[in-house]
């Protein structure tokens, strides 16, 4: 949309959904239309300090879709506030496409931090004149990647015969939120997390004048003392634990994130733990931070 006519961000989202209407982007321009109300978009995201992204997750759409705008005068995020910008962009997707959606969302923070694009976008006249941008049309987004490209190359992990405490001092030690439980032939067997620490051992520190200790019992057996600084690992740990190969694409470990609701896999080979990857190891590659 060139020239952005709205002076605040919130009709500066109508313009861009409109705008979307009209290329075909959705088959129900009302439900798009619903996303902005009439107040201003949740979603807001300052790209330097030339472009506000906005961005959302509708079923009103089949597939990635950006829409930009330029404004020859500053857009303001609300109509008392000091923070504005000219650029102002788009991002929708359905809710399955998390791996496409974060692509085109880092390509674009990434195009809009080369002031080059940026000096070009702003002295633009025309939607022509954006396309044909030569430092606009250097910027691809990257190919589907691989777990192997990505994942940590620390391989740590615990036996089953460890104690929880020695698990929490690796975890701390290494910043890590969860550690792979594994056997003599290094296959996965298990995980042990924050959420075991904070079962078995935050009560220790809580009840520790009584000298009390949670119990680690099957439901209905009367409870015992356990001590978690000499609790197995192998009694507390997930043994329902999903792993993924190094070949597999990120596409699908970002879809298996969000549906599974898991921030985390242990990579492996036959079965045989040869890394680790995160949410954060994702977003990280993808937005090129």
């Amino acid at each position: 949309m060139i020239p952005l006519e709205a002076r605040t961000l919130t009709g500066a989202a109508h313009e861009l959904v409109r705008v979307l209407v009209q290329s075909g982007a959705t088959a129900e321009p009302e439900k798009l239309e619903e996303l902005m109300g009439d107040s201003l978009p949740r979603e807001v995201v300052p790209v330097g300090p030339e472009a506000f992204m906005l961005h959302f997750r509708t079923e009103a759409v089949n597939g990635v879709f950006v829409a930009l705008g330029v404004a020859p005068e500053p857009v303001y995020r609300e109509p008392e506030s000091t923070k504005e910008a000219r650029i102002v962009f788009m991002v929708v997707a359905p809710p399955g496409e998390s791996f496409d959606f974060l692509q085109v969302e880092g390509a674009f923070a990434r195009a809009l931090s080369n002031p080059e694009v940026v000096e070009g976008l702003l002295a633009a006249k025309a939607p022509e004149e954006v396309l044909s941008l030569p430092a606009l049309a250097e910027i691809v987004i990257p190919g589907y990647l691989t777990v192997g490209d990505v994942m940590g190359n620390r391989l740590l992990s615990v036996r089953p015969d460890q104690t929880l405490s020695e698990a929490a001092k690796l975890m701390t030690s290494n910043n890590v939120m969860a550690l792979p439980v594994v056997n003599e032939s290094g296959e996965v067997i298990g995980l042990v997390s924050h959420r075991q620490l904070l079962e078995f051992m935050l009560p220790n520190y809580v009840k520790r004048a009584s000298g009390e200790y949670p119990a680690v019992t099957k439901s209905g057996r009367k409870p015992k003392a356990v001590d978690p600084h000499t609790l197995p690992i192998r009694k507390v740990m997930d043994r329902s634990v999903l792993c993924v190969s190094e070949d597999q694409t990120l596409a699908d470990v970002a879809n298996m994130m969000v549906n599974k609701h898991v921030d985390r896999f242990p990579v492996v080979r036959e079965g045989v733990l040869v890394g680790f990857i995160t949410r954060g190891d994702i977003v990280r590659r993808v937005l090129g931070t």
